[in-house]
This record gives structure tokens, sequence and C-alpha cells, in this order.
């Protein structure tokens, strides 16, 4: 049932995102070329080397200083081109030049505060410069650019201020927000329950997971205004964490056994320097631009190969819970090397995959929650079943085996509970001359004795009877006439004794020493004192000549306020 539900979730999502249009005010210009230039070269200079422009979408570099992109618009019947919008990057300056079809040229300046960012999209608009007449040829040079995709996903829109996603669009990645919201509480909640690390690292993702989506969407500028740089630094730090957490939560989910010791280790030891990757691309220096995107790219492929050799481990050595690593890290991994490889590859074209990307990350929460979720209760119910084996082993130790009654050690530590519930009465009870039923009858005959001692003290519904060892029996009691009930139990030993074991040839007696210890409530006491207390008026009471009660009552430990009576 859950892989069907984590199935139609899947596909949902998937199916989502071919039902959603493209933006509406894109222009696609006649032909789009890019060149790589030194600092100190210009668009005059590549204009004299047509053979160093590149009209396809594929082959960017960005080792050299500036990057130029050149777009051609010889169709009069699309709108007219009024901004460039492109992925959100870091980069130290834009310059855009536009000639329009009577061959005036304006050009602007952009520098990275003064562009805009939108909020339906993580990209960012510059307006291109006014010209009398219809944009012919726009040309944009793009100095220190850090990433690939600043140029890639550049493109010309026929917005003054640029459009971004469609609605549908906007719509499904704060649909996603959401539900990284929701397992993130529901993770929580759980670890309150049950501090376990698998649960702690899923907090530690989904929170990031959150960060990154907050950022990499645009959402960000609802309410804030960074610019590119410090965006991008967040998310290789974001992506860095994720990674390094996916290899601990890994570690710590799946069963004990699933993987082997060797590869726990591996993953342990990987996962900061998957993070390291994280911190080389969010490192703002000039010197590591050209390969700043490299140390992240790298740390994620680190991971990938990693969390598959575990995964493929995990199920080869049978566990169960693998599967839901299985459904919920596919797609994940797989548009993790579709962007690795399109960025590094060549012939490939940079791209971010955003909404792709989003849709794996909501796959992985629906389906790795769910395993959480079920982890629990298996955890949940382990636990409940150790427990209740320690209960019943603690039972086991704590009855005596003959009686069934609880033993001297189990009432020396429930003591204080049962005192707090109001057992406020003790009585010690011990059979007078039992020794003779061993010698003259077989301690098979004894036994019997007891175990009607046993049944006889246990009849009284607001009494605890405890054997204390050889023929000794402790009784508290709680509520109204609590010593007389006791008394009253004593003397039915006698009876219940030699109708239950005939042929003793004597009555069985019994003496008890009992204290009634403020029955008020207001003085403590352990129960050693209390048991002392019992001790000394039962053998006060088998001096006196056996088959009677000694009782006292205690309002305080001072001599002058116990009262005696006999």
């Amino acid at each position: 049932m859950w892989r069907r539900f984590v199935l139609f979730g899947l596909v949902a999502l998937l199916t989502g995102l071919f039902g959603m249009p493209a933006a509406a005010a894109p222009i696609v210009a006649s032909q789009t070329c890019h060149a790589s230039a030194d600092a100190a070269e210009t668009y005059a200079d590549l204009r004299r080397a047509p053979d160093r422009w590149l009209c396809s979408d594929s082959e960017y570099d960005i080792g050299p200083e500036s990057l130029f992109l050149r777009y051609r618009l010889t169709d009069p019947a699309k709108p007219r081109a009024q901004s460039l919008v492109t992925h959100a990057s870091p980069f130290r300056a834009i310059t855009i030049w536009v000639v329009d079809e009577g061959g005036a040229v304006s050009m602007q300046r952009y520098s990275p505060a003064s562009v805009h960012h939108l909020i339906d999209g993580p990209m960012m608009v510059m307006p291109l410069p006014q010209t009398p007449a219809r944009p012919r040829l726009v040309t944009v040079r793009i100095d220190q650019p850090w990433n690939k995709t600043i140029a890639s996903e550049a493109r010309l829109d026929s917005e003054p201020e640029g459009s971004g996603w469609d609605m549908g669009v906007v719509v499904a990645m704060a649909v996603i927000c959401g539900m990284l919201v929701v397992p993130l509480l529901l993770n929580f909640g759980f670890y309150l329950v049950l501090r376990r690390p698998f649960v702690l690292w899923h907090i530690v993702m989904v929170g990031l997971m959150l960060v990154e989506t907050v950022i990499g969407t645009g959402f960000i500028h609802i309410g804030a205004d960074p610019d590119a740089a410090t965006e991008i630094a967040i998310n290789s730090l974001c992506f860095g964490a994720v990674a390094a957490a996916g290899l601990m939560f890994l570690v710590t989910f799946l069963e004990p056994d699933a993987l082997s010791p060797w590869l726990r280790r591996l993953m342990i030891g990987c996962a900061p320097l998957v993070m390291a990757g994280g911190i080389f691309t969010a490192l703002p220096i000039e010197a590591l631009r050209p390969w700043s995107a490299l140390g992240i790219y790298s740390g994620i492929s680190l991971a990938i190969v990693i969390i598959f050799i575990g995964i493929t481990d995990a199920w080869r050595r049978g566990s169960k819970l693998v599967s839901f690593l299985m459904v919920g890290w596919s797609p994940v991994l797989l548009v993790g090397v579709y962007r690795i490889g399109s960025y590094l590859l060549p012939n490939a074209r940079p791209t971010e995959s955003v909404v792709i990307f989003q849709l794996a990350l909501a796959a992985e929460v629906l389906a790795n929650s769910l395993g959480i979720v079920i982890r629990f209760l298996e955890l949940r119910r382990e636990r409940d079943l150790a427990n209740a084996r320690a209960t019943e082993l603690e039972g086991v130790a704590g009855r005596d085996a003959l009686t069934g009654l609880w033993n001297r050690h189990s009432i020396e530590r429930r003591f204080n509970d049962l005192f707090c519930l109001g057992y406020r009465t003790m009585a010690v009870i011990d059979l007078d001359h039992f020794k003779r039923i061993n010698d003259l009858h077989g301690h098979a005959v004894g036994d019997a004795v007891l175990k009607v001692v046993a049944t006889t003290l246990a009849e009284d519904p607001e009494a605890c009877a405890i054997r204390m060892g050889g023929e000794e029996f402790l009784l508290l009691l709680r509520g109204p006439g609590s010593a007389e009930r006791a008394e009253r139990c004593r003397r039915a030993l006698s009876t219940r004794i030699a109708a239950a074991v005939p042929g003793l040839g004597h009555v069985v007696t019994a003496s008890m020493g009992l204290v009634e210890h403020d029955l008020a409530g207001t003085l403590d006491v352990e129960f050693a004192v209390l048991y002392s207390h019992c001790d000394r008026l039962l053998y006060e009471a088998k001096r006196l000549g056996r088959n009677r009660t000694m009782r006292e009552r205690l309002t305080g430990f001072a001599p002058e306020l116990q009262l005696r009576t006999g």
C-alpha cells in the first residue's frame, strides 16, 4: 500500500510538471551566439574574429575574464525585446549594447546591486537600453561570471520588468515549500518522542531543503532582497550540507546490519568532504571563480556515488527500509546526475533545472517521511516489546516463586509509591512454630501451609501481601479500619490452614507486629524504619506467648509521640 501511495504522489508531481506552461513573454532570437574574452578585449575585437563565436547552446567557458552574448532579432512579427532575463548568479558587471533597425546604438551598464530580482522564479532582470527603433542586435558582456548558467539561461523578454514562471509553476513551487514544512514539524514531534539520530538528520535535510527552495525559487525576494552572490553562497552551503546529512541519514536510518561496516565508516568519513565542496563554492575568491562550481559538483558527485553503493549494498543484504530510499532518492539522484553532467560536459547545455529539482525534492520528502513513520512505528513496537519483556522479567524476578506474592526486593523498590497511595499501615506476620510442621510432615506440607497463608492475606482488595522469606509475611494496608482488617486476617489463618491442610495434628497460629503510621499524611518514613518498628513488635508478641498482635500508632519519630497498645 505504501508503495502505491508514494508512486501515486510521484506520478502526480511529474504530471503536474509537464502540464505547466512556460513563461509567457520570452523572445526567441533568430540567432544566439556566445564567446569568451580576456579583460582587455572588446566587442570590436571579437567582431574581427568570427571564428571565436559559438552559435550553439553549449561549450560555455567562464575561465576567461568576460563572456559575451549576441542576439540577432530579424523577425518583425515578434514582440519588441525590452529586457534581459537570466538565472540569478554572481558577476562583477553586465554591459548591454542595443543596435536598432536604424543603426542607433544605446548602452547600459549594470552592477550586482542595480539588477532586479523576480519573486516568481530564481531570475534577475536588466531592462534593455531604449532605442528609437526596434532592437536588431543585442550584445551582452558579462564580467567575471561565476556560473555558466548566467549565460546559458539568459533570454530576451518582451516585458520591461521581465517575466518569470507561469502561475501554475509558482503555485506548484509554493506547494512544495508547504510540503517541506509539514514533515519538518512532524519530524520534530517524532524526535521528541523517539530521540533517534536518523530523525535528527532528516530534520537537518528537510530544513536545509526548505531554505534552498525558498532561495532557489526566488520566493526569498518576497520579504528580503539579497544579491545573487549571497544567494549562491547560501545555496551552495545548503546543497553541501544536505548531501552530507543525506549520508548520515542513510547510515542511521537503515537497520544496523543493512550496511557493511567499512561502508558505514566510508560514509561517515566522506560527509565532511561533501560539505567541504559546498564551502569551496561559497568562497568569494576571484582566483577560484572558474572552478567555483566544481567544488559543489564534486562534493555532490561523491555523495551520489556513495549513496548508490550504500543503497545497493543494503538491498543486497535484504534491508526492508531501503525501498523507501530507492523510491525517494531516485528522482533526486537522477536530477543531480543530469545537472552535473550538463555543467561539466562541454557539448551539453548548463542548466539549473530548478523546477524538476524541486519536484524531485518533494518526491524525496514524500517517500522518506513515510519511511520515517514506518521506522518510527517499528522502533516503538520494538521498544514496547522490550518494555513488556522487561516488565515480565521484573514481575518474575519480583515475585516469590512458591506463593506468587511480591518478594522483599520488589516491595522495597515500590514502597514509596505505595506509601503515597495511602498504604500507611504495615503488619509483619510470622507463623508460630512453623519449623515443627516441616520436621513432622515434610517440606511439601509446609509449602502447602505457606500457600494457604498467601491466599488468605491476598484476599483484602485494599492490602498488598508480600512474602519476606521463610514463614514471615508482610501486609501493607490502606483505608478505614486497616488495623482491624489485618487482625481479622491473622485470626483467619488458623481456620483456613486447618481446612486446607488436614492432618497437621495441631492448630497453626500466627503472631503479628503492626504499625499505623501517620494516617493524616503529614510525615514521611523509609521502608527500613517502618519495618524495624513492626519487626520489634512482632518479636515482643512472640515473647509474650505468640498467637497475638502488638501494635503502635506513629505520629512522629520521637519516643514521646508514640502511643503503643497491645
